[in-house]
This record gives C-alpha cells, sequence and structure tokens, in this order.
C-alpha cells in the first residue's frame, strides 16, 4: 500500500475514532447510558467522561474491524501470527493516537470560536463604547477599510 493511501487511512480512522468518542463521551444521545453506567461504580464514571480512554478503546476496536495494517511489512511474504498480533496492537495505538489528534485539535478550534463569542457578547452589551474589530494583519501587505 503507497505511503499516501496509508496516511489517508490513518486520518480517516483517527476522525471516525474521534466522533464515535465524541458522541460516546459528550452526546446527548448516550447520556442515559452514561448515566447508567456511572451508577455502577466510580471507575466506570471516569471511564465513560474520558476522551483518552474511550478513544483508545475506539482505536482497538476500529483496528479490528477495518484491519488497516499500518505498520504492514512492505515485502511479499506474510507475517508470521506473532507479527500480525503485533501490528494489529500497533495499528490500535496509532488510531487512538489519530483520534486523540482530531479531539485536540477541534478542541482548540472550539475554545478559539468560545472566545471569539464571549468577545463579541461582551462588545453587544456595552454600547457606550466603540467596537473595534481586530483587522487581519499580514507582513508587507497593508489591509485598509
Amino acid at each position: 500500500m503507497s505511503l499516501g493511501r496509508t496516511l489517508l487511512r490513518f486520518l480517516l480512522l483517527g476522525a471516525i475514532g474521534h466522533q464515535v468518542t465524541y458522541t460516546i463521551v459528550e452526546g446527548g444521545t448516550f447520556e442515559g447510558m452514561r448515566q447508567r453506567v456511572s451508577r455502577i461504580h466510580p471507575k466506570l464514571d471516569e471511564f465513560v467522561h474520558c476522551h483518552l480512554c474511550v478513544g483508545t478503546w475506539m482505536g482497538a476496536v476500529l483496528a479490528v474491524i477495518y484491519r488497516p495494517n499500518l505498520l504492514a511489512d512492505v515485502d511479499a511474504k506474510p507475517p508470521a501470527a506473532a507479527r500480525q498480533l503485533a501490528n494489529l496492537a500497533g495499528d490500535a495505538m496509532l488510531i487512538a493516537l489519530g483520534t486523540r489528534l482530531w479531539n485536540e485539535g477541534l478542541g482548540l478550534l472550539r475554545r478559539e470560536v468560545q472566545v471569539k463569542q464571549k468577545e463579541i457578547e461582551t462588545a453587544d452589551g456595552d454600547d457606550s463604547a466603540p467596537i473595534e474589530i481586530e483587522r487581519a494583519m499580514l507582513p508587507g501587505i497593508s489591509i485598509r477599510s
């Protein structure tokens, strides 16, 4: 499999893992399930509210389902059973890492949007002060209004 195709599979499986993890940990659809599981044991409560925990297990599930062979050898001979198991475990951890990267990247964007929204709400609430809009600044380029 080509490097480009392998990277694309990694990115897509990471994105799938992120979406499923986010839905399980924060989605309204699973709120009842999280509450029921939380009543069983405090550690399970931590688990169902942890993106890293759920994301790691989602990586394992996706690796088993899709068998992406992200770490497969390039030579043509088939790997031994121990090597296949090691590749599967490595794929699971890579997909979990991809899930985490999507989660962190989108989390940063979400926080940035919340900060901007708060700035807008603060500016809208204070009618006495003029609203200043931050202009984009690029080196060597003047943007005039």
